[in-house]
C-alpha cells in the first residue's frame, strides 16, 4: 500500500496513539493514528505537523488506509502542501521558507468543529470499534462528581468587541455609545466564545470585560507546541476546557522521563531515609493553565497522581515553571515553541516534590497534632467548621454540616479507605494526613453515621487544583522544617486544637 502524508494539528496523544485534525475532501477530519504506523513526524509552521503514515495489512491498517485514502482523503492543493508531501514521500528534508496559504477550498481550523468525525477500526468480529487509551490524569480530574468535560471546544478564536453603553441625550432619547477615553479610543472590550452563539446570545458565550491592554490569547497558541512535542515524544496529553471556554488546562504525562536518581541526589540524604524507589507509585506530569475570563495567568505547574488511590497532587511554588500575564507585551510576544523545549526543566522539580511527599512518612502525628493541623486547614480555607447548636443551658444540642471535618476524622481512624490507602507502617504520619486531605478533595467521599449522610460539595477544576496546591504547600513546608531539625510539635506549639476553636 502507498504511504500517505497528513498535514494538520495535534489534538491529543497517548503512548500508542496520535490524534490529529487535518484538511480532507470532506472538511476538517479528526483521526487517531497508531504510532507504529507513523513512519515520520515533522513539525512545520503555524503549530502544525506533517506525518508520513505507513499502514500494514492488518485489519487496523486496512481500515486506516481506507479512511485516509477514500472516506477522508487529505486535501493537498497548495504549493506548501505539495512541497511537504514530495519531501516526505522521497525521504528529503522539508524545504525552508514555506508559507502556509489560505485558500477558500482548504478547510480552516478557526471554524468551531463540534462534531468532527473520528476514524474507527475493524476488529476480528467485523464490528467497528476503537478503544482509546486512558487520557492522562482522568481519574484525578473526573472523580468527586466532576463530569467528563469534552475538550472539543477548547480550540476556538475568542471574539473581542468594544463595549457600548446606553445613555440619554436630550430629546433624541436613549442612544448607544462606545466606552472611550478622552482621545476617543475604546477602553473596554467584551470577550466571547463564538462556539456557543445562538439566537439569545448571537455573539456567543460571554467570557469577560477587560481593558484595551488585555490579550485574549487563543488557547491553541500556547498549547499546540506542547501537544506537538508530546506527540513526538510519546507522552500522553489532553486539553480540557470548562465554563464554556472561560478556563482551560493542558495535562501532559511525563512519567517516562523522570530521573529519580537525579532527583534524590539533588535533595540529599536527609530526604531519602526510607530509601524511596519509585515502582510505578506516581504519575508525574505538567499542567498548563490558562483562562479567558481574567481568573488566572498563563502558568505552567507540576502535577502528580498517586496511583494506588488516584489522589491528585498539585505541586507548590518551587515546581512552578512560569506565570505570564495576559498583556500584549508579555503573553502576546512570548515564544511558545521555546517553552516546549523548556518543559523538561520542571520534571526534576516535580520528582523532588514527590520525594518531599514521601518524606512525610517519617514525621509522626499524634491526635493533638492532627487536631492542630485541622485548625491550620480551617484557617487556610481547606475545611469548614460544622454548625453547632446549643440548648438553653449551653450544652451542645446538635452538630450539622462540616463534611470535610467529618471525612478527615473518618480517614484518620481508617487508613484503608480507598481514597486514603496508606500502609500500616505509615499510619499516624504526616503522609497519612496528606492523603486524607488530597483524597477527600479529589474523590469527595460520602460520610455517614447511619442516620445522617453528607456528600459534600463538588469542587470545580479551578478550585480543586488551587486547594491541592495549598495542601502541598502547607504540609510540604512543615516537612522541610522537620527535615531541617525543627519537630512538628515545636512548629505547631502556638496553634490551638480544632476542638478548642470548634467549641
Amino acid at each position: 500500500m502507498d504511504d500517505i502524508v497528513l498535514i494538520g494539528k495535534i489534538t491529543q496523544s497517548t503512548p500508542n496513539l496520535v490524534e490529529m485534525e487535518y484538511p480532507s475532501l470532506m472538511g476538517v477530519n479528526s483521526i487517531r493514528l497508531p504510532r507504529t504506523m507513523v513512519a515520520r513526524f515533522e513539525r512545520i509552521s503555524n503549530d502544525r505537523v506533517a506525518l508520513l503514515v505507513r499502514t500494514d495489512n492488518s485489519d487496523r491498517g486496512l481500515a486506516l488506509y481506507r479512511t485516509v485514502t477514500v472516506n477522508f482523503a487529505p486535501l493537498h492543493v497548495t504549493d506548501e502542501h505539495l512541497s511537504i508531501v514530495g519531501a516526505l514521500e522521497n525521504n528529503e528534508d522539508i524545504p525552508n521558507g514555506l508559507v502556509e496559504e489560505a485558500l477558500d477550498e482548504v478547510p480552516m481550523w478557526t471554524e468551531p468543529n463540534i462534531q468532527a468525525p473520528v476514524v474507527s477500526v475493524v476488529g476480528n468480529d467485523g464490528q467497528e470499534e476503537f478503544v482509546m487509551a486512558d487520557e492522562p490524569f482522568d481519574n484525578m480530574l473526573f472523580s468527586g462528581g466532576r463530569k467528563k468535560v469534552e475538550s472539543i471546544n477548547w480550540d476556538f478564536e475568542p471574539v473581542r468587541k468594544p463595549a457600548f453603553v446606553m445613555h440619554e441625550e436630550g430629546n433624541a432619547g436613549a442612544t448607544v455609545a462606545r466606552v472611550n477615553d478622552n482621545a476617543g479610543s475604546p477602553v473596554a472590550y467584551h470577550i466571547f466564545n463564538p462556539v456557543y452563539a445562538n439566537d439569545k446570545r448571537p455573539a456567543g458565550a460571554y467570557l469577560g470585560t477587560f481593558s484595551s491592554s488585555y490579550y485574549p490569547m487563543p488557547y491553541a497558541k500556547g498549547y499546540r507546541p506542547i501537544l506537538n512535542m508530546a506527540a513526538e515524544k510519546g507522552w500522553p496529553a489532553q486539553v480540557i476546557a470548562w465554563d464554556e471556554g472561560k478556563r482551560s488546562a493542558l495535562f501532559v504525562d511525563v512519567t517516562s522521563n523522570v530521573d529519580w536518581e537525579q532527583a534524590e541526589s539533588s535533595l540529599g540524604k536527609g530526604w531519602t531515609r526510607r530509601g524511596f524507589k519509585n515502582n510505578g507509585d506516581y504519575r508525574i506530569g505538567i499542567a498548563i493553565y490558562n483562562s479567558l475570563d481574567g481568573s488566572s495567568a498563563f502558568k505552567v505547574q507540576a502535577v502528580a497522581e498517586r496511583l494506588v488511590c488516584e489522589n491528585g497532587q498539585v505541586m507548590g511554588d518551587s515546581a512552578k515553571l512560569m506565570s505570564l500575564k495576559h498583556t500584549k507585551g508579555v503573553l502576546g510576544n512570548f515564544d511558545f515553541d521555546k517553552l516546549a523545549g523548556q518543559i523538561m526543566s520542571v520534571i526534576e522539580a516535580a520528582a523532588r516534590e514527590i520525594l518531599v511527599t514521601e518524606s512525610m512518612k517519617d514525621i509522626q502525628v499524634n491526635r493533638d497534632v492532627f487536631e492542630k493541623l485541622m485548625t491550620i486547614c480551617e484557617k487556610k480555607g481547606l475545611i469548614t467548621k460544622p454548625v453547632i447548636k446549643r440548648d438553653d443551658t449551653g450544652n451542645v444540642a446538635s452538630i450539622t454540616r462540616g463534611h470535610m471535618w467529618r471525612v478527615m476524622g473518618q480517614g484518620w481512624t481508617n487508613r484503608s479507605e480507598s481514597w486514603v490507602a496508606v500502609d500500616q507502617q505509615d499510619e499516624g504520619s504526616l503522609y497519612h494526613v496528606y492523603n486524607i486531605l488530597t483524597g477527600a478533595m479529589t474523590h469527595k467521599p460520602v460520610w455517614t453515621d447511619g442516620e445522617t449522610t453528607l456528600k459534600g460539595s463538588t469542587l470545580n477544576f479551578s478550585t480543586l487544583t488551587e486547594r491541592l496546591g495549598k495542601v502541598h504547600k502547607v504540609l510540604g513546608g512543615i516537612t522541610e522544617k522537620s527535615v531541617a531539625g525543627l519537630s512538628i510539635e515545636a512548629q505547631l506549639s502556638n496553634v490551638p486544637m480544632f476542638s478548642q476553636i470548634l467549641h
